[in-house]
Parts: structure tokens; sequence; C-alpha cells
């Protein structure tokens, strides 16, 4: 592990974009399909060695085929489609999906379509004593939503703690930040024991449920009521809150509370010592206007009030 090192690149040249996949990941043939000078490329790295994670944006269809990339990768698709062939598994994946990209030992081809990725990369050497062989752990379906939320909100935190200009951290920050993800990785990734999670989950999660995570994470700051989320998810307000009762144990509108409960407790854990943030002001922000109901709400979540948050 090293410090944190952040690049950012863009082109609309496909062949510097081949390019930078070749250096961030491995060599590759990659083809665009469509018109070239409509096509971009962006890549956002943060660096610290034996992770890295990545943003990564692919406009038009791209076709790339890679060599083993080695080490394990987990994606978050944002936005557009995703299509991978490693010879173990041929998969489709969507917005709202988190999952285990290629085997680490297997060269393999991907499709992007307008893909939007989040994209962590851990070395296998961070995986050396746990129990177990990790890749032979590892299941790569997309996993749960609430798995999904979980990793989301990890990979946030430490992409954010890292990424921030000018700060300087030690060899046992850097180094415990490495073993959390690998830990993470392996709780996130792997079944337990009794885990019925089906192999095909192409019915475990409707698409309804998938766009509407994603359209709730991407726009909590707009003022949205669930004929709003149903309308975006192209279903009717009973189909909405059918399928994230069943699939979410939860409503359209308290999973958005929450979002924007996580962006709450973001921005206050953000704030420095006297620059004028108040629990008031980042509360009306997120549409909280009731202090008293966002306290207890906040305390259910996090187990400590917002201006305890706040104070830290």
């Amino acid at each position: 592990m090293h410090e944190p090192r952040v690049t950012d690149f863009a082109t609309t040249d496909p062949e510097q974009a081949r390019a930078l996949i070749a250096e961030a990941y491995r060599d590759n043939r990659l083809r665009v399909r469509g018109t070239v000078e409509n096509y971009r490329f962006e890549h956002n790295r943060c660096d610290l060695g034996d992770v890295h994670f990545d943003f990564l944006h692919n406009t038009l269809t791209t076709e790339v085929v890679v060599q083993p990339l080695g080490r394990v990768v987990l994606l978050r698709v944002l936005g557009g489609g995703l299509e991978i062939d490693d010879g173990v598994s041929d998969r489709r994946l969507g917005p709202g999906d988190v999952f285990v990209g290629p085997h680490p030992g297997h060269g393999y081809r991907t499709g992007m379509h307008g893909a939007r990725l989040q994209v962590t990369g851990i070395d296998l050497s961070l995986f050396t004593g746990m129990d177990g062989g990790p890749v032979e752990r590892l299941c790569y379906d997309p996993v749960s939503p609430e798995k999904a939320r979980r990793w989301r909100q990890t990979v946030d935190y430490l992409t954010g703690l890292f990424s921030e200009p000018g700060a300087e951290y030690g060899p046992l920050v850097l180094g415990a930040a490495g073993r959390l993800m690998a830990a993470m990785a392996l709780d996130t990734f792997t079944a337990g024991e009794g885990d019925s999670r089906p192999r095909d989950r192409r019915d475990a999660v409707p698409g309804t449920v998938r766009r509407g995570i994603t359209f709730l994470e991407a726009n909590p700051d707009l003022d949205l009521g669930v004929a709003d989320i149903a309308r975006a998810c192209r279903v009717s307000v009973r189909a909405l809150q059918l399928a994230f009762r069943r699939y979410l144990d939860t409503t359209p509108m308290a999973y958005l509370r929450r979002v924007r409960l996580d962006r709450v407790r973001a921005e206050l854990r953000a704030a420095e010592p006297g620059d004028g943030t108040t629990v008031t002001g980042i509360a009306a922000k997120w549409g909280f206007l009731d202090g008293s109901r966002l306290s207890a709400h906040y305390r259910a979540a996090f187990g400590e009030s917002p201006s305890q948050t706040l104070r830290e």
C-alpha cells in the first residue's frame, strides 16, 4: 500500500482508451461500434497500491477483449449496460447491480453499452491468510440490495477519504484500509453456510427494484413522490410498492429517506470546526424540516444523534 495517487483521464480517441485500459488493467483489443466522432471515454482512479478505486464512463457500445487481470475486481453499474464473458459465466448487468467482475485467472470479453461503472480492484495478496481460497469462495452473481448498499457505503467513504487533496496517511491507516476492503469483499461477495441465493438471479431482484434504487440514489435532492418514482421505473405505483416490499422489505419513500439520511451523515462527517455547518442547515438541504423526526430516524439508522456526528 502507498500514499493515494489520484488521476483523471478523458479522451475521444479509441486508441488512447485502449492504451489507458492496457495501463490500468491489462493488454486488450478494443472496438467501438457507432460513429467514432461521438465517442468519449473517462477514467478516474484513486490508487493506493494494493487497492484502487476507479470511475469509468464509456459512451456508445464498446467491445473489449482483455487478458487475465490477476486481481479481484468488484463492480457497481451506475448507468448503461455491461456484458461479461470470462469462460466461467456469461452475464448481463444493468444499473444497480453490484458484482464480482471477471475471474482473476481468466481472460475475458466485455461489452459496454454507454456504461458508467464504479470499479474496485483488490490485489490477491491482501487475501493471504484468510480462511479458504478467496477466488473459489466468490459468487459471481449480483449481490442482494442490502449487501450492495453496504458495499457502496464502504467504497464511497474510502474514496472520499483518500481522494481529499493534500491529505497524507501513514502505513497503519493504509494497511487497515486494505485489510478492510479484502474483508468486506469476502463478506459481501461470498455465500455463507445455508445461503440459498440462486445462481441465476434474473428473477431474484426484478428490474423494477434495480431501476428504483438507481433512480433514488441518483436523485435524492429532487422533490419526489411515489408516483414520480413509479413513472421513472415505468410501472404502476402499486407494482412499485409491491416490488420494494417483497424484495427490500421497505417502501420506496422509506428507501429514499435512508438515501437522504446517508447524505446528511456524509456532510456532517465532512464538516470542519468553525466552517458554519449546522445540523439544521444540512437537514433542510435534504428535505428534513422537522428536527425531532430527523433525530429519531437518524438515531435509528446510525445509533447516534446528528449533533453527535457533527461534533466528532
